[in-house]
């Protein structure tokens, strides 16, 4: 019995809302692991305990988006059980420890923990706890005692499906700025300007009616507050809580009036130029970067200050004689990050009701490009100063951190990763536990702490540091089998030694996965400070707002924003190192028609080393012919060699003469449909081996799991998300491996890639086990698992690749989720960190989740290099 108690949490935390019905957990297949997977980043359950209490854990104590990082984790973690004392009662004894959730060490108490929880009056009054009343003794089945080892083997997951579900819903903030519009606008009436604007008489007409009429009533709100509360509380307030509250609303007011009249004139003019008004007032409109990060300790002041009866009371007299108490005022105060970025909402409707002829047409479109630019400024304004409190909180927990003067954390650029690895330094004989701490430009290695029971971990002690760019990457260590007992998984090694002196450490991983994820992350954090494509440019921290002097858009944020050219002190944006100024954005992807193909040969190779800004690396060997697709950087080009695309260093290659042909299938890309992105050709028939299959891929095309020559890691990509069973055979590109198959398969939360081997005509992953084709060998293993030859494969090849990357199925999976929509991407990209996904001018992207739209990013899948992540929606257009 004591095995329905895990599968009676999970339904208790579906009437709570907080899972939904179809989750993994709830299925009949399900097992104990899928629940602890799906809890241990900390949170849902802070989102439980604010659906059992509402407001009971404040947004700012946790993270939504932990993103994988263990110190937020355990943050969220211990968030969740201090509530639990605090609020609803639970005592000491209740509660587990915070690793007996993060690394599943004793899942039977955290189950204990939620039990204890969902009988609380608090809980129960809302939804009936678990278990039953009548639930009898269970027994003493420790079905629980594996799942520490599963959590070994399987690294956190991305919850984003689920976290759209229990976020905040950002419609409550929209329905305050709608009310507040229509209130100014019902006050207002018909002013006598109103008045004197012409009756719409069409679409385009009423658009922009609208953008005048809320304009006004946005400055109307925004004099309310001048006039109602500034003034009126200028008297009781101190000069710094003023200063707090009130941060740059009268200049707002100030601009807002001008830009106001400014629209208002020009659409009673001959020759209405609304456009030009939005792109002169954009360098005014910055200011909003600042108030909006701002907001949340403007309204936690006002919070603190309605404490005292005295300020209550003026601030509720105030509300009174402003709007008849309808609106707070914390909530009028979020109503100009509402509007600012509610402008490129309301041009992109203006322009998709004026027709392409309009003269005013392409100006609207630059119009837009620059609101756009100023909402995803806006939006990483308040993102730097949630990074720059997390660094802070990272730099507070390392108690005896003790940094150069007039520096901090902040100095050494932006957080990464952290976590737990094993160290051993070459000049010590003995392997320590050390939680890792990854910045761009350092890599701080400290240990744990014990606090009590509750703050377990909660603190660290500095142990050493490594300047990243001393130190050089050697990945190439192999698994390490003879660890000791104790060190059970911790065998994945990679070594970073020192450039000059010779210092090196050796650090090992619990899982290849985890591995392969630090190395990535060391070498973006690399990648970050040392740009390939810029040797001469450096990570800056511009004091003021800046604009980049290729593109021309805003530099992003507040803090390492982009890069200074130490000769030129030209300021760039990452993408646009090596790139020439340019006054227009890069143009769109042209249409199918007639192309024109740039072909180069290679006179070296190129193994991915430097790696190319962010983007894929293109691999080839001396003397292969790329097609050559964007020479714009002078450093790294574009191109596509077998199939792939790619970015390499233009140095190794020679142009090669250009034709002009008509538009192909190999030419246009494929909507995604069929195999990720990608669409695939042969460029030559393999030849037989005896080390591998070579079946030509004529003979293997039309099957659903069969997708020509595709590099290890974008097979690892595309079926990442898929559900178990999901697999793909493909033509490897690996030098040792170069045209032979190889099966990738998911399963158990990881993705395996076994060897398909070929031997006088007979194909076989065994070699007790031949078949006749490589048809009938997959024929075969869907109908009987892998398990038999491959103990830690325990499935059969249940869902051909082609079938669930498909949209038009049902079950179509792209990272774990359905595909929302699809977008084209307009301005490179490149990624910052490994969250992150790099975009070129013409990348195709599943789009898998829009719940960071509040922020300017959205989540999804860039077609072209297989690869997921994080990107700004501002970059992208959105498919019709």
């Amino acid at each position: 019995m004591a095995t329905d108690e895990w599968r009676m949490c999970a339904e208790w935390l579906v009437r709570c809302q907080i899972l939904p019905e179809d989750h993994k957990a709830n299925q009949a297949n399900a097992n104990a692991f899928d629940i602890a997977q799906a809890l241990r980043d900390g949170v849902l359950i802070c989102h439980l305990l604010n659906q059992l209490s509402p407001g009971c854990v404040e947004l700012k104590d946790f993270s939504p988006r932990p993103q994988m990082s263990q110190f937020l984790c355990m943050k969220n973690i211990r968030t969740f059980l201090q509530t639990c004392k605090k609020t609803f009662g639970l005592q000491d004894k209740d509660l587990f420890q915070p690793l007996d959730l993060f690394d599943v060490k004793n899942f039977r108490k955290v189950i204990e923990t939620l039990s204890k929880l969902s009988k609380t009056d608090i809980a129960i009054s809302k939804f009936s706890g678990f278990p039953p009343d009548n639930y009898g003794e269970h027994d003493d089945e420790d079905i629980y005692g594996n799942l520490q080892d599963l959590a070994n083997e399987n690294e956190l997951v991305d919850q984003e499906d689920i976290y759209d579900i229990v976020s905040p819903d950002q419609d409550d903030t929209d329905d305050i700025y709608n009310d507040i519009m229509q209130l100014q606008g019902h006050n207002r009436r018909s002013s006598e300007r109103s008045l004197g604007l012409p009756a719409p008489t069409c679409k385009r007409e009423h658009c922009v009616k609208e953008l005048i009429d809320t304009e006004k009533n946005y400055v109307d709100a925004l004099e309310m507050i001048v006039v109602h509360f500034i003034k009126k509380l200028s008297n009781s307030l101190s000069i710094q809580d003023k200063e707090i509250m009130f941060l740059n609303i009268e200049k707002l007011h100030d601009i807002h009036r001008r830009m106001y009249d400014d629209l208002y004139e020009t659409v009673l003019s001959a020759n209405p130029k609304i456009a030009d008004i939005f792109i002169r007032y954009k360098s005014e409109l910055i200011l909003y970067g600042a108030y909006c990060s701002n907001l949340p300790i403007a309204q936690e002041r006002i919070d603190k200050l309605c404490e005292s009866e005295m300020y209550r009371q003026k601030i509720q007299e105030c509300e009174r004689q402003a709007n008849e108490g309808k609106f707070h005022l914390r909530d009028l105060l979020s109503v100009p990050m509402q509007r600012v970025l509610k402008y490129h909402l309301l041009l992109r409707e203006l322009i998709k009701n004026t027709d392409k002829a309009h003269p005013e047409r392409q100006p609207l479109e630059n119009a837009l490009e620059a609101m756009q630019d100023l909402s995803l400024y806006v939006n990483e304004v308040k993102r730097d100063n949630e990074a720059l409190q997390l660094i802070e909180e990272i730099q507070t927990s390392i108690v005896d951190l003790k940094m150069p003067a007039n520096t901090s954390l902040r100095d050494y650029g932006r957080f990464q990763k952290d976590g737990e690895l094993k160290v051993l330094s070459h000049m010590e004989s003995k392997v320590r536990n050390r939680h890792i701490f990854l910045f761009d430009k350092v890599m701080l290695m400290c240990r744990a702490r014990m606090v009590d029971k509750i703050l377990w971990s909660e603190t660290y002690s500095f142990k050493d540091a490594i300047v990243l760019g001393e130190f050089k990457i050697d990945d190439s260590q192999p698994k390490n089998d003879n660890q000791s007992r104790s060190s059970k998984n911790w065998n994945w090694p990679f070594i970073l030694f020192q450039k000059c002196q010779g210092t090196a450490y050796t650090f090992f991983a619990k899982t290849e996965e985890s591995r392969q994820k630090w190395l990535d992350s060391i070498q973006m954090a690399l990648d970050n400070t040392q740009p390939a494509a810029g040797q001469n440019f450096i990570m800056y921290t511009f004091e003021k707002p800046r604009e980049c002097d290729v593109c021309g858009k805003l530099l992003r944020g507040i803090f390492f924003q982009g890069y200074l050219c130490q000769d030129s002190k030209k300021a760039v944006h990452k993408e646009c190192i090596g790139k020439e100024s340019q006054i227009k954005p890069p143009a769109r992807p042209p249409r199918v028609g007639q192309v024109t193909v740039q072909k180069a040969r290679a006179r070296k190779a190129y193994t991915g080393q430097p790696p190319p800004n962010g983007h894929r690396a293109l691999k080839f060997n001396v003397n292969d012919v790329i097609e050559i697709l964007d020479k714009s950087n002078q450093i790294f080009w574009k191109g596509r060699f077998r199939g792939e695309e790619g970015h390499f260093l233009a140095d190794c290659v020679d142009l090669t003469k250009t034709v002009t042909r008509k538009a192909s299938y190999i030419d246009v890309k494929s909507s995604g449909a069929s195999n990720g992105g990608f669409v695939m050709f042969d460029r030559q028939e393999s030849t037989a081996s005896h080390n591998g299959a070579s079946t030509p891929s004529k003979a293997l095309e039309t099957y659903p799991w069969y997708v020509d020559a595709m590099e290890r890691d974008i097979a690892h990509a595309n079926l990442d998300g898929c559900q178990d069973g999901a697999f793909l055979i493909r033509k490897s590109i690996n030098p040792a491996r170069n045209g032979l198959l190889s099966l990738s398969i998911k399963y158990a939360n990881a993705v395996r890639h076994i060897k398909l081997n070929e031997n006088k005509g007979k194909f076989y992953l065994v070699e007790n086990k031949l078949f006749d084709s490589v048809p009938k060998l997959v024929d075969y293993y869907q109908n009987t698992t892998l398990a038999d030859s491959f103990p830690d494969v325990n499935t059969t090849l249940r869902y051909p690749y082609k079938d669930i990357a498909s949209n038009d199925n049902p079950c179509a999976q792209t990272t774990g989720q359905r595909v929302i929509c699809y977008a084209r991407v307009q301005y490179d990209y490149a990624a910052t960190s490994t969250s992150q996904v790099s975009l070129a001018a013409g990348d195709r992207i599943a789009v898998t989740s829009k719940n960071g739209n509040d922020k300017g990013w959205w989540k999804g899948k860039n077609l072209t290099s297989g690869r997921s992540g994080y990107f700004p929606l501002a970059y992208v257009i959105e498919d019709d």
